[in-house]
């Protein structure tokens, strides 16, 4: 980039300043909410290069004012979550950066307006061009952000944190194909929390919230990080596991059991909830996703039938005159 001169280099030089100053005018207009979520560490590091990348295209010419550097854009963009953990959105943003754009336009005044009029009105069209391409970077910014995270609420429990049935959907059919493709296996893990209801009853639904949210804790706390938690309605779980054959994911069930038995507390004097959980596997119960449901959650309620507290059952390998049957 051609190297700033005469009142830009000032105003280079003077960036720290600048960025005092457009921080001043973001929190004059601020709740006291707001001021408290301002990502104070981010705006000192962010904001002085971000003036500087300004100025500096400024004083550029027949360059295309929009053709931010992947280092330039990253700054920028950080203008899209200036606000820390306030839902923002596109006008907030486009009034903060018209705010800087102010703060800029001020200066320039300051420094060249009433000596040279007519390059004043020419810093301030360059000036309106690079700002503009910040706007953009930190806009397209924005959009991605918004995207990321209604992806991530389409694919959510809001309570527990888990996956949700469609996340379950799409991560069964993907590890399938990976197998059919690759012949890598994976396991299934069905879970009923039993005796939710009771508490329910007994001590209302948050109590049984505060239940489902400590399963998922446990969960989390037995699982690896390539495997997949899933809460799929009411007090059922379910659990991914790539890589896992049969036997090694009936020692996942076992640990996922373990974890439960302590993370789980209802309250004193109040008996515990139990666990029960089916095991099945791919390819020995199928390579379609529907097939390997039905298989645990087959297992799942032959655990159930036992009348353990905390009960694990393996599903049984299909015989040959099922294979026949399905084909």
């Amino acid at each position: 980039m051609t190297p700033v001169r005469g009142p830009l280099a000032r105003l280079d030089r003077s960036r720290d300043e600048l960025a005092k100053a457009w921080l001043v005018r973001l929190i004059e207009r601020a709740s006291l909410d707001e001021i408290r979520e301002l990502p104070t560490d981010r705006i000192a590091r962010d904001v002085p290069e971000l003036i500087a990348d300004i100025v500096r295209a400024m004083g550029e010419t027949g360059g295309d004012p929009y053709a931010l550097t992947e280092e330039q854009a990253e700054r920028a963009a950080s203008l899209a979550g200036i606000r820390g953990g306030r839902d923002a959105g596109a006008a907030d943003l486009a009034r903060d950066v018209a705010a800087l754009q102010t703060v800029l336009v001020r200066a320039l005044r300051a420094e060249i307006g009433e000596s040279d009029p007519k390059a004043f009105a020419d810093a301030v069209e360059s000036l309106v061009d690079a700002t503009g391409a910040i706007q953009a970077a930190a806009s397209e910014a924005l959009v991605k952000s918004r995207s990321r995270e209604l992806e991530s609420q389409a694919n959510t429990d809001p309570l527990t944190g888990l996956g949700n049935l469609r996340a379950l959907q799409r991560g069964i059919a993907s590890l399938c194909d990976m197998q059919r493709r690759y012949g890598h296996p994976f396991a299934v893990l069905l879970l009923d929390i039993d005796g939710l209801k009771r508490v329910n009853d007994a001590h209302g639904h948050a109590a049984g919230d505060r239940v489902l949210m400590q399963v998922a804790m446990g969960m989390r706390r037995a699982t690896r990080s390539v495997d997949t938690g899933a809460r799929l309605g009411g007090d059922e779980f379910c659990v991914l596991a790539p890589a896992q054959t049969l036997k090694s994911a009936a020692v996942l069930a076992e640990r996922i059991s373990a974890a439960l038995g302590d993370e789980v507390v209802v309250g004193p004097d109040e008996p515990p909830v139990g666990t029960s959980i089916g095991v099945a596997a791919c390819p020995e119960h199928g390579t379609d996703p529907e097939p390997l449901i039905e298989a645990a959650d087959r297992a799942m309620y032959v655990a159930k039938a036992s009348g353990e507290r905390v009960s694990l059952a393996v599903a049984a390998e299909p015989g040959p005159m099922a294979e026949e049957a399905k084909t």
